[in-house]
């Protein structure tokens, strides 16, 4: 019977269908239009016999046919199967399907990610479906993976994708700092608010000790090599985390630090829109910085004390009478800048207070570099995105702008973006993808100099008593006669007078009459064919391409400040990148019975390119062209260089699933590297399994579990992006020797030098319980063959060379859990709340190649401890008798007399050096005098000496105890409303900008002081923490120590957002989808140890000189749709 159901089939598809068939009808004169009825009189005759034969049992069964959509298009790949049957098919790229069934059956139509629609077959032959997000159903959640997606049910490692709704909320140029809090175990650095700059990610930890801890960013299955700014977060329609080893290793040596996957929005053929959404934003720095001294009277009589202190010190017969005879002279305050109108330090200073005395008047009030430095500035932003379709061609365009200015003056970015993704189906087995993004950018970021004139520097730490405008000798302003206005104050070049603070440098100035200003343009393409070989086997082939090309102009004017003595200079500098990545992949898919089983096996091939050179000239001509042209002088010789690295990569990985409930997956990936001489190639991978035990009939009768996973992973991937292009290879330089080329040596590399591998170990539970779901992960993370440079012997010539060795170990907990607290028709409420607990330390130390043992101590780097743990000295406060600093001295008791003998081990000149001559401490520390002499007795005492103090491990890691973010998310009709915090507890940083402020060790008119050191030390036998003020004399009060190691503990409002959609009953028939109104604030405040202090904004927490703080954004937005 079979047989003969088949025949008809079996006739058409190899005789009526056959080509050589064809061709005999077309000679027997049966394949013309005039004929064809003939044929089909032929074929529908057959049809009838077979239909009466088959009637006898199969008399019902029928073709059914028709497209299934969703609200935006039409769905390829939908799956339509006969329930109760393993029979089925699925949607083509129109959305179409065919399928014969009988009268009575059930279709069940299902779609990652979408409610599954059950349909029973009735007279008509054609059953039309339209599939609806599932909301309450996130385990079919479409998550996009390497070369591939999957569900969430599916997968059996961590992946999280990001919702956009979430990331729309905030105002960043990138999605880097709109990733910050949404994700367990994914860090976000923002170490600066300059607009344009694109934040640092960490993924589970710290994966390298001296190499690449970055992940890998891969858009629209490309790995990305461009900067992250061209891609304008509008045009993205997912973002994914891959943390786990399942997960990233099949990126092999490129995802040992995770994976960061960007997919942008394609189009629909179901129906066309139009959609623009407009931003207006207040830029400003609401998060407040370090509380420094704003009265010049205050800071006046700190600087005549630290003078009176200093000639303390020094053995002064009259302390008062020195200060107050110097504080007016160019040694100290020069004359020009005494705004009070008296003579002298004694007319000024009361000694009995130290303080200005009461009644004294002032000739000018000099303006604060902080007040003149920082503005609101205006954020702009407009993005029109358009999608439509017909037949078989679909496509998603989008234009986007955006200016972004900064609160410090004459900062800013301005991008302009387009995009143009297009999909074909050129023929029943081929599609075509075609992706291409253009992002041309202007970034400003005057008055942002790496040295000492920078804005920020200046706004905490220039003195209040030395103004912005230059004044004469009689306290006038003095008028610009180039530029108009008024002359700012760049101390002796300005000639009147020098500055001991600063001197020469005025950024206000730089920011207004200098320029340092990248122009960007940057190409992303990305050209894709799919080709369906034979049932089961699909191909595709892909090229990605990325070029950029940038010009930095780095400009100082002829009149004021350093370009005074070039006459004005000119520094240009080019940049250019191409990257080209293609991918050669062949897939099989099946399904029978309960098993399912998909395969891919690949072939990569990645090259990049680095171009650049740079010129610099002075002797400006016109004071208003940039061009190398204009300036008449080089400075030096022109450079030009290019380099690049190639990786060739041979992949493949399954996954297979057993009746929705067991799931087992893996991956094995061969790379090679150019970096790399003898050890080029690497091989990497993973397995992971899941058992989705909801679906056990023994769990199903439980109901408050919708959904219970449980799954592990282990792997293996690597990185070579934390060594040069060259480190495999030594290198030469070539110069000019008396005009003949000369060949020098270079670097000097290593050739065994390879890889560093991380291997991951993970397990985890997902789960849903209606009221509460989330997952919670645990994980171990082994970096080997790490990046350290080996001191080598001097017989060699040089002094190190870069090796593999030692191990670094991350070991960690994730959480994320959401809480459905209230859920009501017109209102609800979710709480979620994400968090990492992590311990990172290392767990072999690099060789020693004197003694072929491991080191003990590297730099602060010992076995078991965190690259992140503090080895300093020990703070011990201040000596209350002279206000003098003090820390604590270790030393070995070997007589055990509770005090410090001259010959008893101890830091210092002859550090930590054992009684025993036989037994040797390397490192010349307490950490390997201790392993070296078992039973130490080891004891302190206080010493005012910082060269004899000695370091230790504090006990403190930089590594907080538990970080994470929490949201409350709600509805109110058609109001939504969200908060976004971010918290840590338990780490600590280095704040060693707060110590610049807390003492004179620039001199007594070095800096400006917080308002901190009110608390110092003023009289003999006071007891404070705070040492006293000398000008300079007590050089290391502020060196490092654990004087200014400060908690990290921090809890910030990082993001509101309050939206409302306009009710579609008011826009039917205006042409018009959607309304949306919103506004949002981004970085509203910060609660930390201290104003001021941001660990946020460093890897490792602590502060930095020339911080540009983050922003705070608040922001109107509207959206329409048509």
């Amino acid at each position: 019977m079979l047989i003969l159901i088949h025949f008809r089939f079996i006739f058409n598809e190899l005789v009526l269908n056959n080509c050589f068939f064809k061709i005999i009808l077309r000679l027997l004169g049966l394949n013309n239009s005039n004929n064809y009825k003939m044929k089909t009189k032929f074929n529908g005759i057959l049809t009838l016999l077979l239909a009466f034969v088959v009637q006898i049992t199969f008399a019902q069964e029928k073709t059914i046919s028709g497209t299934v959509s969703e609200s935006s298009g039409t769905l390829p790949g939908v799956s339509v199967v006969i329930k109760g049957t393993n029979k089925g098919t699925e949607t083509d790229f129109d959305g179409k399907y065919s399928i014969k069934v009988n009268n009575g059956a059930v279709l069940v139509f299902r779609y990652l990610g979408y409610s599954a629609v059950e349909k029973t077959v009735g007279a008509s032959n054609t059953i039309n479906v339209t599939l609806s997000v599932d909301e309450d159903n996130v385990l079919e959640e479409v998550i996009v993976i390497g070369y591939g997606t999957t569900t969430k049910k599916a997968f059996a490692g961590t992946a999280s994708t990001v919702s956009q709704e979430n990331l729309e909320a905030k105002s960043f140029s990138n999605v880097t700092g709109a990733l910050i809090g949404e994700v367990a175990g994914v860090t976000v650095i923002n170490s600066s608010g300059q607009p344009g700059s694109v934040g640092t990610i960490r993924i589970r930890g710290y994966g390298s000790v001296n190499g690449n801890r970055s992940p890998l960013y891969v858009v629209d299955g490309v790995p990305y090599t461009g900067s992250i700014n061209s891609i304008n977060p509008s045009d993205i329609a997912s973002t994914t985390i891959l943390k786990d080893a399942t997960a990233t290793a099949i990126y092999g040596s490129r995802g040992a630090n995770g994976v960061v996957v960007i997919t942008t929005k394609t189009g629909s053929t179901s129906k066309s829109y139009i959609e623009v959404d407009v931003k207006t934003s207040i830029n400003d720095q609401l998060i407040p910085r370090y509380n420094v001294v704003t009265s010049p009277e205050e800071y006046i009589g700190y600087v005549w004390e630290g003078i009176k202190n200093k000639a303390v010190v020094d053995g002064r017969p009259d302390p008062v009478g020195f200060a107050n005879a110097n504080l007016f002279t160019n040694n100290y305050v020069a004359t020009g800048y005494n705004m009070w109108n008296v003579s002298n330090g004694s007319e000024l200073i009361d000694p009995a207070t130290g303080m200005v005395r009461p009644g004294i008047t002032r000739k000018y009030t000099p303006q604060r570099f902080a007040d003149l430095s920082f503005n609101a500035a205006i954020r702009t932003e407009a993005n029109l995105r358009m999608s439509g379709g017909a037949g078989d061609t679909r496509y998603f365009a989008s234009f986007g702008y955006l200016e972004d200015n900064g609160y410090s003056i004459n900062t800013g970015y301005k991008r302009y973006t387009t995009r143009l993704n297009l999909n074909t189906k050129v023929k029943p087995w081929l599609k075509l993808n075609s992706n291409i993004n253009y992002a041309y950018s202007e970034s400003i970021a005057n008055g942002q100099t790496a040295g000492s004139e920078n804005i920020t520097e200046f706004a905490d730490k220039m003195a209040p008593i030395f103004p912005v405008f230059l004044r004469d000798d009689n306290g006038e302003l003095v008028p610009d006669t180039f530029y108009g206005g008024y002359q700012y104050d760049y101390g002796s070049t300005s000639g009147f007078r020098d500055r001991p603070n600063a001197n020469g440098l005025n950024p206000i100035g730089s920011a207004k009459y200098d320029f340092n200003g990248t122009d960007r343009h940057e190409f992303n393409g990305n050209f894709r064919a799919n080709i369906d070989l034979i049932k089961n086997v699909t191909a595709e082939i892909s090229y990605g391409v990325q070029y950029l090309n940038q010009k930095n102009r780095d400009y100082t004017n002829k009149f004021y400040g350093t370009g005074q003595t070039t006459q004005g200079s000119i520094y240009v500098t080019d940049f250019s990148r191409l990257s080209e990545n293609i991918q050669q992949i062949i897939r099989y898919s099946n399904t029978w019975g309960a098993h399912s089983l998909d395969v891919l096996a690949a072939h990569e091939s990645q090259a990049s390119t680095d171009a650049g050179g740079s010129a610099g000239k002075a002797l400006q001509v016109s004071a208003f062209l940039l061009d190398l042209d204009n300036f008449q002088e080089s400075l030096g010789q022109a450079s030009g260089y290019s380099g690049g690295y190639t990786i060739e990569s041979y992949f493949s990985k399954f996954d297979y699933n057993y009746d929705g409930k067991y799931y087992l997956t893996g991956s094995l990936r061969h790379d090679g590297s150019s970096r790399f001489a003898n050890e080029k190639w690497g091989t990497f991978g993973s397995v992971g399994a899941s058992w989705v035990m909801s679906e056990e009939s023994f769990i199903q009768n439980i109901d408050f579990i919708e959904f219970l996973k449980v799954k592990t992973s282990w792997g293996v991937a690597g990185d070579q992006a934390g060594v040069g292009l060259t480190s495999g290879y030594d290198t030469f330089n070539v110069g000019n020797l008396a005009g003949n080329i000369s060949i020098a040596p270079g670097g000097n590399g290593n050739p065994d030098l390879t890889w560093e591998e991380s291997e991951m170990l993970q397990t985890g539970v997902e789960f849903d319980l209606g009221v509460v779901e989330g997952s919670i992960d645990y994980y171990s993370k082994k970096t080997k063959n790490q990046f350290f440079n080996r001191n080598v012997g001097p017989s060699q010539g040089i002094s190190s060379i870069l090796v593999n060795d030692g191990e670094l170990e991350n070991v960690g907990y994730e959480f994320d859990l959401t809480g459905h607290l209230i859920n009501k028709k017109d209102f609800s409420l979710d709480l979620n709340v994400n968090g990492e607990i992590i311990e990172n330390r290392i767990t072999e130390m690099p060789l020693d190649p004197a003694t072929g043992n491991q080191q003990v101590l590297n730099g602060v780097l010992s076995v078991g401890r965190s690259i992140f743990d503090f080895y300093a000295r020990e703070w011990a406060g201040v000596d209350p008798s002279d206000g003098a600093p003090m820390w604590y001295q270790y030393y070995d008791d070997v007589n055990n007399n509770g005090v410090f003998d001259a010959d008893e081990p101890t830091s210092g000149a002859n550090s930590w050096i054992p009684a025993d001559a036989d037994v040797t401490n390397a490192s010349g520390s307490i950490v390997e005098y201790q392993q070296v002499v078992p039973g130490a007795n080891i004891k302190k005492r206080v010493t005012k000496s910082y060269s004899e103090a000695s370091e230790i491990y504090l006990n403190k890691s930089g590594i907080a105890d538990i970080r994470g973010a929490f949201r409350l998310t709600g509805r109110v009709k058609d109001f939504t409303f969200s908060t976004q915090f971010t918290y840590s507890l338990g780490g600590y940083a280095y704040d060693g900008q707060y110590g610049e402020l807390m003492s004179d060790r620039f001199g007594a008119v070095g800096n400006n002081f917080s308002r901190d050191i009110a608390n110092r030390w003023t009289t003999p036998g006071q007891i404070t923490d705070v040492p006293r003020l000398a000008d300079g004399a007590d050089q290391n009060a502020t060196s490092y120590s654990s004087r200014f190691i400060t908690s990290t503990d921090h809890l910030a409002l990082n993001n509101v957002n309050v939206s409302y959609n306009v009710p579609s009953k008011y826009l039917e028939g205006k042409g018009l989808d959607t309304f949306n109104l919103w506004m949002s604030a981004d970085n509203l405040f910060m609660n930390t140890a201290r104003r001021g202090f941001l660990p946020t904004t460093s890897e490792s927490g602590s502060s930095g000189r020339r911080l540009y703080a983050p922003m705070t954004t608040i922001t109107l937005g509207v959206r329409l749709k048509f």
